[in-house]
């Protein structure tokens, strides 16, 4: 029979969770520590939200640790957000203060005279993000080695947070330069809410070379009861104070355009600890302020607080603590609070429109019951501007953001996931790296930084004549400066970049275009595809029409959209996968009722299904507008449709991406099909195609980029080619 798991423990940790009254451990945190303690296995633990996650990880790196003192640092946690930190460093103090084992927190807002301790005296548990951990190999480069000489254990919190992303390639790369300068490795152990039926692709991109080490414990036991509804509101609502041209007043509040919705929100959220996430900072602040004047109106307390990037540290840590306190509140946040940060009991999550991602939904809605058996809880909130009307265009008429919400939920259900993007072509982060490495050495040799970074290091996709491309284009800008002796070293606009605080951060925050209506701010939208003059864009809660585009100032002028014209999709998040049009597809054309739509809802979906069959979309994928436009419906995910787009370019055609699920082109159905078939007959190359894009910029250091790096990367992250040519070929064999 086997030793139990708590008898594996040091008493030290045994005595702790006696006082702090465990009665038992939970499966996940037996089987970690008995992986931990008697295996050398890495570790992935994929559970819920507030299944003890963290417990489970650090209970037998504690264990070890109060066994083995060593001087440095044992154990490293990496997290992806600060307010992360913070929480895990008073949860494992309470766990550590009986085994003495000093734990510490290194970020902006920790005070100098800690670090500077730590520094001189290197023990227990560290605690950081990848960007501070970037701020120790410049900045304290001749302590690295003594702070980690005796380093054990690394722990990734929110690994799916790191996965497919530049924060990841990031974070690899520090950790394999780290092991380079220790000289000795360290056992992984990664945590996270949402793997899907992808564990070994995850375990695959934490090992790439020695996947099957990695031992994956998957909590599936703890089933909890998923109370969720979409709400649509199908009925026009009436406008105040509008202009002499009818067009709403800019001082509008949101209330008069979306009463019903407030209205159904309060009723949700009024006296309940709850989350209401949005796509958009504006969303954000907007909802916020018109939700408490409503309040305030009818006699209620101010109970809706904000939580985003672009609010001071104060403010989000005020808003934390509020949430943790008894009296209920309720926080319209962006993306800020969508990973474990301890906000207390959330009873209820909302969602203002479609997220873009299962894997998204997933982690929103694990935010609500966390507490004891309590199920967990969403409200999503789908708001168009006014009802279209019969003769509007068909587009408007599907109501795609319901499509999408509904598709997500049922791909949620039926247990699917994105699979992560395990093996990404990223030059950008490279090249932020090997301006690290310059800072960290002084100096280097152009061989020694190659086998730093790709062949011993997270790069290895890279040739030795891709590296030494980057390096010449480096130079050129005065970037990378090489020595007479042969060392590379930064040059000037190297100094300046890495001198730069947002160096640490390998990337950049989404870029946004302003959008500006008579000197007025109306809002933002996202900069990847952007808008042409004379397309009409939706924006809080409008539609309008684009007058002028500055990229050079990231600002877009518009005026008041007349008549109906198809608006631009723009995206928000991030790439929507294929399986979800799949699924959006299925929806549209089935006949099956879902519960948990509201009655307006259900009300869109059934127009929805009515308008696909009237347009034949049940048969067909084109719709004849006029005999100078159409639109086609690929029902395919946000790159391939990016990428049929430029194929549709390459012959000419002129097309316009229609809020993601449509393409129309300038053309009637007769001449589209004729030159889309030419696209068959030539076979351009994928290079062919990324060359017609008006910008493939879309990284932090892109800019810096040889041209023809800068195009395998943006082929590899931003077009789907081999997708979207079995579209084509699918196409071309029925015309």
């Amino acid at each position: 029979m086997s030793t139990p798991a708590f008898d594996l423990l040091s008493q030290s940790i045994q005595h702790c969770l006696w006082r702090m009254n465990w009665t038992e451990l939970r499966p996940i945190q037996s089987e970690s520590i008995r992986a931990i303690l008697q295996t050398e296995d890495d570790l992935i633990v994929s559970a819920a939200t507030a299944s003890g996650k963290t417990e489970a990880a650090f209970l037998p790196i504690i264990s070890h640790i109060d066994s083995n003192r060593k001087n440095s640092v044992q154990a490293l946690c990496i997290s992806p957000l600060k307010a992360l930190i913070n929480e895990q460093f008073r949860r494992l103090d309470e766990l550590c203060v009986n085994a003495e084992i000093p734990v510490h927190r290194w970020h902006g807002d920790v005070e100098q005279d800690k670090k500077a301790k730590l520094v001189r005296n290197p023990s227990g548990i560290l605690l950081l993000t990848p960007e501070s951990l970037e701020s120790l190999f410049i900045n304290r480069t001749a302590a690295l080695e003594r702070m980690f000489a005796h380093l054990e254990f690394v722990v990734i919190d929110e690994l799916h947070a790191f996965v497919g992303r530049e924060r990841g390639t990031h974070m690899r790369s520090l950790l394999s330069r780290l092991t380079q300068r220790i000289k000795h490795s360290y056992r992984v152990v990664a945590l996270s809410a949402t793997l899907g039926v992808w564990p070994t692709l995850y375990a695959q991109w934490l090992r790439p070379k020695a996947p099957n080490s990695v031992r994956i414990i998957d909590d599936d036991s703890a089933s909890r009861t998923i109370r969720l509804k979409i709400y649509g509101y199908p009925k026009e609502h009436p406008q105040k104070n509008t202009s002499v041209d009818g067009s709403p007043n800019e001082n509008d509040k949101l209330e008069s355009s979306f009463a019903e919705v407030i209205s159904d929100m309060q009723s949700c959220f009024n006296g309940r600890h709850g989350l209401i996430f949005a796509n958009s900072r504006n969303n954000v602040e907007g909802f916020a302020d018109t939700l408490n004047d409503q309040n305030e109106g009818d006699g209620l307390p101010r109970s809706y607080l904000v939580h985003h990037g672009s609010v001071s540290k104060y403010v989000r840590e005020e808003t934390e603590n509020l949430m943790r306190g008894e009296v209920p509140f309720t926080t319209l946040c962006s993306s800020s609070l969508e990973l474990g940060i301890d906000i207390g009991d959330v009873q209820v999550v909302g969602q203002i429109g479609a997220t873009w991602s299962v894997n998204s939904l997933i982690q929103r809605l694990g935010r609500s019951g966390r507490r004891g058996d309590q199920g967990s809880e969403i409200r999503i909130f789908i708001i168009e501007p006014p009802e279209p009307k019969k003769d509007s265009e068909l587009i408007d008429r599907l109501h795609v953001e319901l499509l999408q919400s509904i598709a997500l939920v049922e791909l949620m259900l039926e247990k699917w996931l994105e699979p992560p993007e395990v093996s990404q072509f990223d030059p950008s982060t490279l090249v932020q790296q090997i301006l690290s490495v310059l800072a960290e050495s002084g100096g280097i040799k152009a061989i020694a930084l190659y086998s730093r970074l790709v062949e011993s290091g997270t790069f290895a996709e890279f040739t030795t004549r891709q590296f030494a491309s980057i390096l010449r284009s480096l130079s050129d800008r005065y970037i990378v400066q090489q020595m007479d002796e042969g060392d590379l070293i930064l040059g000037l606009e190297g100094e300046r970049i890495v001198k730069s605080f947002e160096f640490y951060s390998a990337f950049a925050s989404a870029k946004e275009l302003k959008v500006i209506h008579g000197g007025m701010h109306v809002g933002s939208i996202s900069g990847l595809m952007p808008p042409q003059v004379s397309d009409h864009i939706l924006l809080a809660g409008r539609r309008w029409q684009v007058a002028h585009v500055d990229i050079g100032t990231s600002t877009i002028e518009v005026i008041s959209a007349k008549g109906r014209k198809s608006a631009m999709f723009t995206p928000s998040s991030g790439f929507v996968n294929d399986k979800v049009f799949e699924k959006m597809r299925q929806v549209l054309f089935s006949d099956k009722n879902f519960t948990y739509l509201s009655k307006g809802a259900a009300i869109w979906l059934n127009e929805a299904r009515v308008v696909a069959a009237e347009a034949k979309l049940f048969t067909s994928r084109w719709v004849e507008q006029s005999s100078q436009s159409c639109l086609y419906f690929p029902w395919c995910g946000t790159k391939t449709l990016l990428t049929i787009c430029l194929l549709s370019k390459y012959t000419g055609l002129e097309s316009i991406n229609r809020e993601g699920i449509a393409i129309e082109f300038r053309s009637s159905v007769a001449e589209s099909k004729a030159r889309l078939s030419e696209i068959i007959k030539r076979r351009p190359s994928p290079e062919e195609i990324a060359d017609l894009a008006v910008h493939q910029v879309f990284r932090k250091y892109d800019e810096f980029l040889p041209r023809d790096i800068l195009r395998s990367s943006f082929i590899d992250n931003v077009m789907n080619y081999e997708h979207a040519m079995c579209e084509m070929d699918r196409l071309n064999s029925v015309i």
